[in-house]
């Protein structure tokens, strides 16, 4: 007979068991989120084992401490524990190795609290898997718990562990989810190809929107590469000189200066939390990106929102030196090269036009003669009128046949042909220029005559040669010229050519010889240069 109630006790038990760990199961097999999913799993181990209160604790893997996610309370007495000495439990019940069963003495100690009945028991139910993950704490005041209580919630245990597990990946997925979602946009955004602050702005409210921040900022480096300036803001208002300002700005200064991210949570006395991480761009730091949060409650930036300002950044690094180097490009070059040139360069994002290289061009010199007895019989005022005038329609005959303005040096014009675009025909370019702005000069003159006013024509010089050609200069001031004897050799031409005259060099010549017709000048003298020189004098393009 006693044999009979041992197996109708252990059938009894093993049913209790059996029943648990399909209800747990169904509920880890339910489409339901994971916060849903553990408050579901409390509520049938509360039900089933008739609890006053239980609570489930899990351990944060981002700060290592145990946070609060289920409660579920019948009787208001689980108060009495006060939130620091459940957590306290919640300590100890991840320290245990099995389900432990505690009376109240050992949890209050001799001196227990008026609401806490003597017979109150307490169960600590350690969730491990491979590691701690976290903990349950019941109680009950009814009955005690027994041996059968104890070992139907160590099998529970078994199912618990792999549903938190269930839980970390389900929010890890999310999490990814997110990230590569925001990356799409940001990436969408990037493609429509928007202007520059305009496109910063629209990255910011994404931002703002992925991470539940704020304001969301841009700070770059000035042109000079000295201070960091607030590039876009998603609140202006912000902008107003204040402690909060100074310390979004501290904080983006010791992030370019370390390299390394700057997350700062109750960092202000309005802000919340400040998080930048430091544009790096070429092993060059160029700016932050960040975010605030500016209103309470907050828990603070976490890791994972630090992981999707990383993502955005990891999208927007090259959109923002693609604009930077557009802007660099439009700088240097703005005024130098047609619209329609300078539209074509743009467009090419994947090469630095700027950087220094050999190539084959040709320059061109366009000097005024007579300058100097000009400035003495005229008014400063006319003289300025003239000269400007001057420069303007030998620039524009220039620009207009794809050639690139150098620089204006007095009343000399200096140009390049075949760069930056590279042009093949970069010397008869220059040649077809030479004869464009004699002839655009003399309309000139004649529009001068009229005004009773005579000035002398100019000469221009052309020289072809290999020849270094990039911005060169310093962080106040650069210029997108040439350096080589090639240079040298048509500024000297230049000084040799009369009024009227297009002088080429023997390489410019070479080039073009069966494109022009020509008249040699022979018997020419130039400094470094030992031997006579011949140049030739261009009368037409044939």
């Amino acid at each position: 007979m006693e044999e009979l109630t041992n197996l109708a006790h252990m059938l009894a038990l093993k049913e209790r068991e059996l029943e648990i760990v399909l209800m747990i199961d169904e509920i880890r097999d339910g489409a339901v989120p994971p916060v849903v999913m553990l408050s579901n799993i409390v509520n049938v181990l509360s039900d089933k084992f008739e609890t006053d209160f239980c609570l489930l604790y899990l351990i944060n893997r981002e700060t290592g401490t145990l946070d609060l996610k289920v409660i579920n309370q019948q009787d208001h007495r689980w108060g009495i524990l006060g939130v620091g000495r459940s957590l306290e439990m919640a300590k100890r019940a991840i320290q245990v190795e099995n389900v432990t069963l505690w009376d109240a003495e050992s949890v209050f100690g001799t001196s227990l609290p008026p609401e806490c009945p003597p017979e109150m028991k307490f169960v600590a139910i350690p969730i491990i898997l491979d590691e701690p993950l976290g903990g349950i704490l019941m109680a009950r005041i009814a009955r005690p718990f027994d041996s059968d209580d104890i070992q139907v919630l160590k099998t529970a245990e078994s199912q618990i562990d792999s549903a938190v597990i269930q839980t970390y990946t389900y929010h890890e997925l999310k999490q990814r989810y997110k990230e590569l979602d925001t990356i799409y946009r940001v990436d969408h955004i990037r493609d429509q190809q928007l202007p520059f602050d305009e496109m910063l702005n629209v990255v910011l409210q994404e931002l703002c929107q992925a991470i539940d921040a704020e304001i969301g900022f841009v700070m770059l480096y000035d042109d000079e590469g000295e201070q960091l300036q607030m590039r876009a803001i998603t609140q202006s208002e912000f902008l107003t000189p204040s402690p909060d300002y100074e310390l979004v700005l501290a904080l983006s200064n010791e992030a370019v200066q370390t390299g390394e991210m700057i997350c700062h949570n109750a960092a202000g006395q309005a802000l919340c939390s400040i998080m930048c991480v430091p544009l790096i761009l070429r092993d060059e730091v160029i700016g932050v990106f960040g975010a605030l949060s500016d209103h309470e409650p907050h828990q603070g930036f976490s890791v994972d929102d630090r992981r999707l300002l990383r993502a955005i950044v990891s999208q927007m690094d090259t959109a923002i030196l693609e604009s930077l180097e557009k802007r660099r490009l439009r700088r240097v070059l703005g005024r130098s090269v047609d619209p329609h040139v300078l539209k074509v360069l743009l467009e090419k994002s994947d090469v630095d036009i700027l950087k220094g290289e050999r190539r084959v061009l040709s320059v061109l010199y366009a000097d005024l003669r007579g300058s100097t007895q000009l400035a003495e019989r005229s008014e400063p005022e006319v003289l300025v009128e003239f000269i400007n005038s001057y420069l303007a329609e030998m620039t524009e005959v220039l620009l207009a046949n794809g050639g690139t303005l150098d620089k204006f040096v007095g009343d000399e014009v200096m140009a390049l042909f075949g760069a930056p675009m590279s042009q093949p025909d970069h010397a008869l370019r220059a040649a077809r220029v030479g004869l464009a702005m004699q002839a655009a000069h003399q309309a000139l003159l004649r529009r001068w005559e009229e005004q009773g006013i005579a000035a002398a024509g100019i000469g221009i010089g052309i020289a072809t040669g290999e020849l270094i050609v990039g911005e060169i200069g310093c962080e106040k001031r650069t210029d997108y010229t040439v350096i080589g004897r090639a240079a040298n050799l048509g500024a000297r031409i230049c000084a040799v050519a009369k009024s009227g005259q297009v002088l080429i060099s023997q390489g410019t010549y070479d080039l073009i010889k069966d494109k022009v017709e020509v008249t040699p000048v022979t018997g020419q003298h130039f400094k470094g240069i030992d031997h006579d020189v011949t140049v030739y004098n261009v009368h037409r393009i044939l």
